[in-house]
């Protein structure tokens, strides 16, 4: 990570956060350099059925982003440090539907359709045909709790249900749990949760399958 792009980070944390979250994040990366150990959960969205209607934002527009759109895409990497140059390319073998006020992107939904990279468990996998993860959704602080993430992955739901698309899966820690609902309030069901730890250069991976009871 650059210095600049750095910088950017600790500026969106204190601004999302506060200084004491910031300061634990930045410990936390620290001490991450000898050990670390997170636990990751896996959740997946079946789409070969139902209708996903476009939810309405007041005031917000919600579009794909074309590979063309090079303010949108300048706005998506700002809003996400580990995306900066990246977009573009991404876009080649994906789909990011972004919410705009006026010309502006205030949030967005970054998915890829092939070969995946999850940061934060240092994993690359390749998907099956008809399958889609969601890599990145963010919205920006002043238009969270408005419903927009969750108009966001509806739209993205029907984009990928008329290009064929089965199921969308996605991630975040087991510690993000206004993530984890956020997922299951669309319609996400969990499958799995992968513990990772890192002890100095070494790297460990356990997966647990999560079953679920039928009523």
């Amino acid at each position: 990570m650059s210095f600049a792009v750095a910088i950017k980070k600790v500026r969106r944390n204190l601004s999302d956060y506060g200084f004491g979250e910031t300061l634990r994040k930045a410990l936390s990366s620290l001490l991450g350099s000898v050990y670390l150990e997170r636990t990751y959960r896996i959740y997946r969205r079946d789409l070969r059925t139902g209708k996903f209607a476009e939810e309405v934002t007041p005031g917000i527009d919600l579009r794909v982003v074309g590979a063309d759109d090079a303010a949108a895409i300048k706005d998506i990497e700002n809003m996400e440090e580990w995306l900066q140059g990246a977009v573009k390319e991404r876009l080649s073998r994906g789909l990011c539907v972004a919410a705009f006020d006026g010309e502006r992107v205030v949030g967005f939904n970054l998915v890829a359709f092939d070969e995946i990279y999850i940061p934060l468990l240092n994993m690359t996998r390749r998907l099956r045909p008809k399958q889609a993860w969601s890599e990145q959704i963010t919205v920006e602080k002043d238009h969270r709790k408005s419903g927009l993430a969750s108009a966001l992955r509806h739209r993205v739901f029907a984009e990928l249900q008329q290009r064929g698309f089965r199921f969308l899966y996605g991630g975040t820690l087991l510690t993000n749990i206004a993530s984890l609902k956020s997922a299951s309030k669309v319609g996400f069901r969990s499958l799995a949760d992968v513990r990772y730890q890192r002890v100095l250069t070494r790297e460990y991976r356990t997966y647990r399958r999560i079953k679920h009871v039928v009523p």
